[in-house]
Parts: structure tokens; sequence; C-alpha cells
């Protein structure tokens, strides 16, 4: 079995429950505060994995070595780092507003979308008839999500 794919929904749970702690943090601290935390820590975290898979980098697929010094930098680079921040600050409000579940059907349902057009345009994958099905279903269960009272 090809263990690569629970890692979506591993992440979808890590996704949700990222935005539902910083959600419960922000209560007491603020949205503000709680993302400055989260964001400092995702920074941390990342040197020192950075430091890790260079020095440990026959323990990493290719997609995760080193490949070009950290100075080759070009500008559209910021942008993967502002999606990060609006998705960090974003969650925990839309949760606070919406609660979790109507929050996750309808990143599930933007999610779907924007990777079909992803794929088309950027993998060259085609849209097929289960995808489009697939959208349907998802934003059918926006709509009667969203209808319900609570």
């Amino acid at each position: 079995m090809n263990w690569t794919i629970l890692l979506p929904l591993f992440i979808g749970c890590f996704g949700i429950l990222q935005g539902a702690l910083n959600r419960q943090i922000a209560t007491t601290i603020g949205v503000t505060q709680a993302t400055l935390i989260t964001n400092i820590g995702t920074v941390i975290i990342c040197i020192c994995f950075y430091f890790f898979v260079k020095s440990f980098s026959n323990l990493f697929p290719d997609l995760f070595q080193i490949k070009a010094p950290i100075t080759t930098y070009k500008w559209w680079y910021i942008f993967p780092p502002i999606l990060g921040f609006l998705i960090i600050a974003g969650i925990p409000y839309a949760i606070a507003k919406l609660g979790a579940v109507k929050v996750t059907v309808g990143l599930i349902a933007a999610q779907m979308v924007t990777s079909i057009v992803w794929d088309m345009m950027v993998e060259d994958i085609n849209l097929n008839l289960m995808k489009v099905i697939g959208i349907f279903f998802a934003f059918l269960s926006v709509t009667f999500i969203s209808l319900s009272k609570q």
C-alpha cells in the first residue's frame, strides 16, 4: 500500500485542528497574537527542519533536498508565506463566526475547484466526469450545511 495517500487525510485533520486550536487561543489573546505565535513557531520549526535536512539529506526524498543556495530567491516566492498567513489568520476567525463544520466543508469545496484549475493549467491533468460530479456534491454539501441553523 502506498502510505502517501494518507498524507492528505492527516494534513486535513491538522489544518482543522490548528485552526480550531488557534480559535481557542484567540478567545484569550486575540487572533493577531495567536497568528504571531503560530508563525514564530513555524519559522523556528522550519529553520530546524532546514538544518536537519541539510545535515541528514540521505534520509529525505529528492523533493526535500536543498538544491540551491538560500539566496536564490525569486520575487514570487513571497506568495506562499502570504497565503500561509491568510490561512493561519483566517481559519480561526471563520470558525468563530461559522463553526468548524461549515468552514471545513467550504474549504474542501474551494480546494476542489482550485485544485482542478491548478491541475488543468499547471500540471496538464484533464477534468473528467467523476471530478465534475465530485465538485457538484461538494457544493451541494456546502449548500445543505450552510442552510442548517447551527
